[in-house]
């Protein structure tokens, strides 16, 4: 009786909490293994620390200016569902990958929320970033150039992103220094792997072609 009564009010907190919305209209319902695993990994990891909390303050800023509209349309289309459904498989692949990793540092849930969103910047950044990249660079020599000069700039606001966050959380730093430094950190991340991943995929190429 007593877990019946815990998976009950495990629903309901789910229910009751933020909604997920774009994976919800993907998936169906609120209770589906993707969407529960969304939920679970936001709110028993990310936000259960000060680092997790201050930057979804950011990203919940962003992500509800456009999800709802979204959700709607996908709601109401079936082939729009199967397309997110694609969209988001890799995403949630990433999320899980990154949720292994979240206490890695036993008794620090911080650093596991810092390394856990390293993880899965990097490799949003490799999986959703390269590509596009890659095509770009492949049109010309000038975005070539762009691009290799940006690597330092991301490289260094990630360093900074870090530090900042480091220092915050030792000396107390308020949440505005907290949700900027955390957003920096997530942002450049991306960026850097993004264009790393691009220069590797067409060093690559270069090297295939001269071969054959």
């Amino acid at each position: 009786m007593s877990g019946v009564l815990t998976d009950f009010f495990d629903v309901v907190v789910e229910i009751n909490a933020p909604k997920c919305v774009i994976a919800t209209a993907t998936y169906g319902s609120e209770l589906s293994p993707e969407v529960r695993f969304l939920r679970n990994f936001r709110d028993n990891m990310i936000l259960k620390t000060n680092v997790g909390s201050n930057f979804m303050l950011a990203f919940n800023v962003w992500y509800y200016s456009f999800s709802p509209t979204v959700a709607q349309s996908i709601a109401g289309n079936s082939a729009l569902k199967t397309g997110m459904k694609y969209v988001l498989y890799p995403v949630i692949s990433i999320l899980e990958f990154g949720a292994s990793a979240f206490n890695v540092v036993p008794g620090n849930p911080e650093a596991g929320a810092v390394i856990s969103g390293l993880i899965i910047s990097s490799l949003i950044g490799a999986t959703y970033i390269a590509f596009p990249v890659t095509l770009l660079l492949t049109r010309t020599r000038k975005a070539k150039l762009a691009a290799k000069r940006l690597q330092k700039p991301a490289a260094v606001a990630v360093v900074a992103g870090l530090v900042t966050l480091t220092l915050a959380e030792f000396v107390g730093g308020s949440s505005t220094v907290l949700v900027l430094a955390a957003s920096v950190l997530v942002l450049a991340t991306i960026a850097l792997s993004g264009l790393l991943t691009s220069r590797i995929v067409l060093q690559t190429l270069s090297v295939i072609r001269r071969k054959f």
